[in-house]
Formats: C-alpha cells, sequence, structure tokens
C-alpha cells in the first residue's frame, strides 16, 4: 500500500511552518517530516529519514518545490533518488506544476536533468580552459614547492596523537584539513 509522505521546510526558526504542514495535512499525508534548515544542500536530518522510510509506490509531497531544494542539480539529486525508489513527487503549488506521478512530470525532470548535466558540462570546460590560460600566462598554481601550510605547525602534535590512536590517514586529513602527504610526513618522523 503507497503513502503520502510530506516534506515541509523553512530556512530558520525565525519563519513558521504551520502554513505547509497545514496544506500537506489536507493532502492526506500519512507522516510529516518538517525542519527550520537551509535549503542549500541536500544533506539534511528529516529529509534524509524521510527518504529512508520511502518505499515502492509511496509520494513525497511539498508545499512548494523550493521547500525540498533550492536549486535545480539538488532537485535533480532528490528526484533521481525518488525515482531509484519508484517513489513520486508533487507540489501543491499550481506555479509549480511538478507532479512526477504523469508522464509529463517525468518528461519534465528528464529534460531538466539533461540541461543541468550540459551546464556542469560547460562550467568544468570553462574552468579547465581559464587554467590553461592563466598557466601559459606563467600564472602558478599552489604553494611554492616546499613551503609548509601557516597553520601546519601547530596540528603536528595532534597528527601525532592521531596516529598513536591508529587514525587512518583519511580520517586525520578529514579531521585536523591536512593533506595524507602532510601525515606520511609526520609518520616517517615517528
Amino acid at each position: 500500500m503507497s503513502l503520502k509522505f510530506g516534506y515541509a521546510r523553512v530556512s530558520s526558526n525565525n519563519q513558521d511552518l504551520e502554513l505547509q504542514i497545514e496544506a500537506l495535512t489536507k493532502a492526506k499525508c500519512k507522516k510529516i517530516f518538517s525542519e527550520s534548515i537551509s535549503g542549500k544542500d541536500n544533506n539534511r536530518k528529516e529529509l534524509n529519514l524521510m527518504i529512508n522510510e520511502l518505499r515502492e509506490g509511496d509520494v513525497v509531497i511539498v508545499y512548494k518545490i523550493d521547500r525540498i531544494a533550492r536549486s535545480l542539480k539538488g532537485l535533480i539529486e532528490i528526484v533521481e533518488i525518488l525515482n531509484s525508489k519508484n517513489v513520486d513527487l508533487v507540489s501543491l503549488d499550481s506555479g509549480d506544476r511538478v507532479d512526477t506521478t504523469s508522464p509529463m512530470g517525468k518528461a519534465f525532470f528528464q529534460i531538466a536533468g539533461v540541461f543541468a548535466e550540459l551546464e556542469r558540462g560547460m562550467i568544468n570546460a570553462r574552468t579547465r580552459a581559464g587554467i590553461e590560460k592563466a598557466k601559459s600566462d606563467g600564472i602558478k598554481f599552489g604553494r611554492r614547492k616546499g613551503s609548509q601550510n601557516k597553520t601546519t605547525p601547530d596540528k603536528l602534535d595532534k597528527i601525532k596523537i592521531y596516529l598513536d590512536a591508529k587514525k587512518s590517514y583519511a580520517w586525520i586529513a578529514g579531521e585536523l584539513s591536512v593533506s595524507k602527504q602532510t601525515i606520511a610526513k609526520v609518520k616517517q618522523c615517528l
């Protein structure tokens, strides 16, 4: 049996979720996930909890499409996850006209995905061209060979402690914002 799940979001605690929750309740959502957090990325607690509960045939309902994702890229990522679970997305706002339960709605997202991929490709090509131009103009990238990040000396003792605790290079690099090469150099000195 398919279920309707609601998702409501506001950007800050100063804003009110009441209007969204009321609309989702009227849409007969079985469970509503709501949160006060920026939509700048898709790593949101309630969104992830909802996605984990979804089963094939379920429908996610939002008050407006910008409540679930703030960018086209973010929206496409969410729709791809929903598609992989065979879950549809419906926006209650007539201005959005998003409803992947229909063939036209599915086609819209496929076309949007093509344009998003094209945009990413064009940005990557422009970035590569800019770097090549800068290199040909004599601009050097990165630190000078042998130079060290100014904050690294403060982290050397912590690196030693983490190495002694058998933490992985990847974990230490992520924790201290240092390169794996720096960690390897510290380990050689132990």
